[in-house]
């Protein structure tokens, strides 16, 4: 039995080796188009749905350490005052 297997493996082993490839090739291309086709439903659904923005904490800091960076912006906001 192992040398008739042997015998059409090694007859046969180009013809083996290209329908590996096709089928892989076939493969990738149906997963491709299936990503393709299946993506335009996510990008309509992430259009409509509205992200509400997340609240930020505010840091809370001791009196002492308030006089001591007296002047410096701890919210790290930007003020362009001209």
């Amino acid at each position: 039995m192992a040398n008739i297997v042997q015998t059409y493996f090694n007859i046969y082993f180009t013809e083996i080796i290209v329908g590996v490839l096709i089928l892989s090739i076939v493969v990738v291309l149906i997963s491709i188009f299936y990503v393709l086709f299946s993506s335009k439903d996510d990008v309509i659904n992430k259009k409509l749905s509205v992200q509400k923005p997340k609240k930020l904490k505010k840091m809370k800091y001791t009196k002492q350490f308030l006089k001591g960076v007296n002047g410096i912006d701890l919210d790290l906001n930007v003020n362009n005052k001209k």
